[in-house]
């Protein structure tokens, strides 16, 4: 198994990435995958999806130890489940310690479980992003109006579960990658002549190909190659995590 994780300010910002990401053992044989993207016009945005981060970090954590010490795994889809249910109580228990404003906790998040010993994953996803699957992507928008969790928080949290996020069981897959929609953006900043590129191949350079697959800084390296032959820079954050695990 390989996991690359890319994260990277677009050129429309200017002091923080307001995207955050998140990999975690959850288990001997369970991977926490998360990425999140908080709003721009939001106050302190990167706050936001940082929070959830490092929530998220800690609840894997907890889940890793239970494993070990109970030696009894929870089943996936459960766990996916657990996981998101524990993330939105956390969440409306420090939201209202520090009093925050409606505009402070506001991200979208694709939260994954991936069992890397049976190849499948379970995904729940709030807000916006890409799901791409052994080269078919799924893309997650509501008009460019993202149902951010923070919207929520006074919700029942099983309410919003049920009614405010995205199911996608994935029973086996090769090569699965989940980002924020800073995928879409890349624009030219420089204004030279360079190599066209499809907004499609551009999906297929990060999502599929193959190339650099050896070094583990894969999508940086990529990065570097949208700039060098094409010229391209995301406008807004970019975060990816894909796992290719072994044919």
């Amino acid at each position: 198994m390989k996991i690359y994780e890319l994260s990277q300010i677009g050129e429309f910002h200017v002091n923080h990435n307001e995207d955050f990401k998140v990999v975690e053992d959850t288990g001997k044989h369970y991977k926490l995958i998360a990425v999140m993207d908080g709003c721009s016009s939001g106050t302190d945005s990167h706050l936001a999806s940082t929070l959830i981060g490092k929530i998220l970090r800690k609840l894997a954590k907890q889940e890793a130890y239970r494993e070990y010490a109970t030696e009894q795994p929870t089943p996936i889809k459960e766990l996916v489940e657990s996981l998101a249910l524990s993330l939105f109580s956390d969440l409306q228990m420090l939201n209202n310690q520090l009093d925050l404003a409606s505009d402070e906790i506001l991200s979208t998040i694709i939260l994954g479980v991936v069992d890397t010993k049976n190849r499948q994953a379970e995904l729940i996803i709030a807000g916006d992003g890409v799901v791409h699957i052994d080269g078919q992507s799924i893309e997650y928008e509501n008009d460019n109006k993202p149902d951010y969790i923070g919207y929520h928080l006074k919700m029942d949290k099983h309410l919003w579960l049920q009614t405010r996020t995205h199911r996608k069981s994935i029973p086996r897959f090769t090569d699965l990658s989940i980002s924020t929609d800073g995928v879409h953006t890349f624009k030219n900043f420089d204004g030279k002549s360079y190599n066209k590129i499809e907004s499609g191949s551009i999906l297929h350079e990060f999502l599929e190909s193959r190339q650099f697959e050896e070094n583990e800084n894969k999508l940086k390296k990529t990065m570097l190659k949208m700039e060098e032959e094409f010229g391209l820079k995301p406008s807004d954050d970019l975060t990816i995590i894909r796992v290719i695990l072994s044919d």
